[in-house]
């Protein structure tokens, strides 16, 4: 395999997100990277009063997880569906049970309260490989 079968993305799938199942409830992401100009551009915006403490390890892992939560749930996370029933329907599970509303706010509510799913949608969010032209050209020829 090649340098650009290694690393080439599909920079429409950057940007308008793929979908990672995870069984009773799946979400659209789209790229935590370059090929994501929504979440660089934000991204910047909202670590740029930061940098210093960021850069010098002064920033609390709890400010540093909230701003993270507020960017992804903003330009990462591009959908939220949850099993309703037999079916796929947009809306975020809240802690009693009930469905919320697809929206930044309940995005952030539930990074915030699962921390190691917020992980697992960051590691897939950067992930090359749910992006990468030769993933999904194998992909469509073994269907």
């Amino acid at each position: 395999m090649g340098m650009y079968d290694t690393f080439e993305t599909d920079p429409e799938l950057e940007s308008k997100g793929v979908w990672i199942d995870y069984g009773d409830f799946r979400v659209l992401l789209a790229s935590a990277g370059q090929g994501n100009k929504n979440y660089v551009k934000y991204a910047e915006k909202k670590l740029k009063p930061v940098r210093r403490a960021l850069e010098s390890g002064a920033l609390s892992n709890d400010r540093s997880q909230a701003l993270m939560a507020d960017i992804y749930a903003k330009t990462v996370i591009l959908a939220w569906e949850t099993m309703q029933g037999k079916e796929m329907k947009s809306g975020i599970e809240s802690p009693d049970g009930k469905i919320l509303p697809f929206n930044s706010a309940n995005v952030e509510q539930a990074l915030s309260a699962l921390p190691r799913m917020f992980t697992d949608i960051q590691e897939q969010a950067a992930s090359l490989a749910n992006y990468r032209k030769a993933e999904l050209e194998n992909d469509t020829k073994n269907s």
